[in-house]
C-alpha cells in the first residue's frame, strides 16, 4: 500500500545536493546543498523551521568507515544528516540535545527503521559532542563552480532553538 504524502511532508523529504568530486573531509565525500532545504518540527509546543541554505557543504552522516557495514553515510537518513550537519555547524549554545532530537525526528519522518535511527541517534549523543559548533564545519561553496564562498550569514547570528520552558518554582515565580 502506498500512502500519498501531503505537500508539506513531500517538501520536507526532498533535498537537492551535488557531489563535490574534488573535496573530501577525513576521507568522506562531500556534497553541496543546491536548493535550500527546510525542516519544520514542534519544539516545546512551537513549530520551529530550520532552513539549510544554498551552498552549505555536508558530508551526510559522519560515520567512521569501520561502521559502514552497519550504516552507510548516505541513505534514507540523508536529509536528516544534512539537517544535523547544519545544526552542528551553527552550534547554537545549549541546543545540542535539541539538534540531536531533530535529527531523530527527521529520520523518523524519512522512514528510517527504528533500530537504525535509534543507533544513529545514540551515536551522535555519545560521540558527536566534539563536533558541535566547530568553525571549520561552517563551509559554503558556489553551487556552479564548487569554489569556496562566504556564508550568507555568520553562524553566530543564527538562533533556531526556542528557549526551554521554565518548570516548577521558576515558572510559578514569573
Amino acid at each position: 500500500v502506498r500512502v500519498a504524502l501531503t505537500g508539506e511532508r513531500r517538501r520536507r523529504r526532498l533535498i537537492a545536493v551535488a557531489i563535490l568530486a574534488d573535496m573530501e573531509k577525513q576521507g568522506r565525500t562531500l556534497a553541496v546543498v543546491t536548493r535550500p532545504y527546510a525542516y519544520v518540527h514542534p519544539i516545546y509546543g512551537v513549530d520551529v523551521k530550520v532552513e539549510v541554505p544554498l551552498g552549505f557543504v555536508t558530508d551526510f552522516a559522519s560515520i567512521p568507515s569501520f561502521f559502514h557495514f552497519i550504516v552507510q553515510p548516505f541513505g534514507r537518513h540523508a536529509p536528516a544528516a544534512v539537517l544535523h550537519d547544519y545544526l552542528y555547524a551553527i552550534g547554537q549554545k545549549k541546543a545540542r540535545r535539541l539538534a540531536d532530537k531533530l535529527f531523530l525526528n527527521a529520520m523518523k519522518d524519512a522512514g528510517v527503521p527504528v533500530l537504525r535511527r535509534s543507533l544513529m541517534y545514540r551515536m551522535v549523543r555519545f560521540f558527536g559532542g566534539g563536533g558541535y559548533g566547530l568553525k571549520n564545519d561552517w563551509a559554503f561553496v558556489d553551487i556552479e563552480t564548487g569554489e569556496p564562498v562566504n556564508a550568507p550569514y555568520g553562524n553566530s547570528d543564527i538562533s533556531w532553538a526556542p528557549p526551554k520552558p521554565k518548570r516548577g518554582k521558576k515558572a510559578a515565580s514569573e
